[in-house]
């Protein structure tokens, strides 16, 4: 994190791959004044220079024209301000694709508008032209929140991962006592475990492979629940709809969950403590360097 104002947060960030730099700008604009003028004065003092990556992004809380609501009277001076501000910090808008409206006051006869904005720096748009901004199904919030897709061309590891939410589903167990019963015992027990546990590898590998994809089945369920925000926006949707959208809705919270277990196992930030306190973490550095 390199600034935390009011109104944003800005972090910076290194690829690994090619220490490339770039920085990334979440915003939140109050509804009120004076805040609104505070905050729209503090994003147009930027200063995005030429040769930066830069992707700015958050709840704007303006709109850049009439149109981005569904009913008449907006403001036509907020489009001004935020036009103005973007003309002048020379950012590019990312459009957002299927997607009219990003915002709804959950009533039966909805207002709808976009509220929610994501813009680059011009060097962006050459480094990452294939940078796509997706529409994600509305949960729990009355925002749409909104996938942020950049191409890239870093290889996969074909290595074996045990993934902590294969335990929560009602076969795993049966899977691990079959194939622990079956394994023939050795007289040493060393191999014994060893070979229990090459087994156990071989038959969970080919067992993942019938379990479906998770992120086939979100992006799914994504499509169908905003097909019914979709058909929401312009008629009330009938008993059978509403249902099957809390249903979707429930069922892709618990995909999520195991979304989230699935990258904890991918976390790795070590913290390196002072002293000697950090000789094993040295230590086991060594020994996967070596393995």
């Amino acid at each position: 994190m390199i600034d935390k104002q009011q109104f944003g947060i800005t972090i910076r960030f290194q690829s690994q791959h090619n220490n490339e730099l770039w920085k990334l700008t979440n915003v939140y604009g109050p509804c009120d004044e004076p805040d609104r003028t505070i905050f729209i004065n503090w994003f147009r003092n930027h200063q995005v220079g030429d040769e930066e990556n830069w992707i700015f992004l958050g709840d704007f809380n303006f709109y850049r024209s009439v149109k981005n609501r569904n009913r008449a009277g907006g403001n036509i001076n907020d489009t001004l301000i935020l036009n103005d501000a973007i003309r002048q910090l020379g950012l590019v808008e990312l459009p957002l694709k299927g997607r009219s409206y990003t915002w709804s006051n959950m009533q039966i006869n909805p207002l709808l508008e976009q509220l929610d904005w994501y813009f680059t720096s011009i060097n962006w748009t050459l480094d990452y032209p294939n940078t796509e901004v997706l529409p994600l199904a509305k949960i729990t919030s009355d925002h749409l929140p909104c996938l942020i897709t950049i191409g890239t061309k870093i290889p996969k590891a074909s290595v074996f991962r045990f993934e902590n939410y294969w335990a929560e589903r009602p076969d795993f167990l049966e899977v691990v006592q079959s194939c622990w019963t079956s394994c023939r015992g050795k007289n040493d027990r060393a191999q014994n475990i060893t070979a229990k546990l090459k087994s156990l590898r071989t038959k969970l590998k080919a067992w993942s492979r019938n379990i479906s994809n998770l992120k086939l089945l979100i992006t799914n369920c994504n499509e169908v629940i905003g097909l019914l925000d979709h058909i929401d926006d312009h008629r009330g949707l009938y008993n059978p709809e509403a249902n099957l959208r809390i249903i979707i809705k429930r069922q892709i919270k618990i995909w999520h969950r195991y979304k989230t277990i699935y990258w904890k196992n991918r976390y790795t930030v070590n913290r390196v403590k002072y002293g000697d306190e950090c000789t094993k973490f040295f230590h086991g550095m060594a020994t996967i360097s070596y393995r």
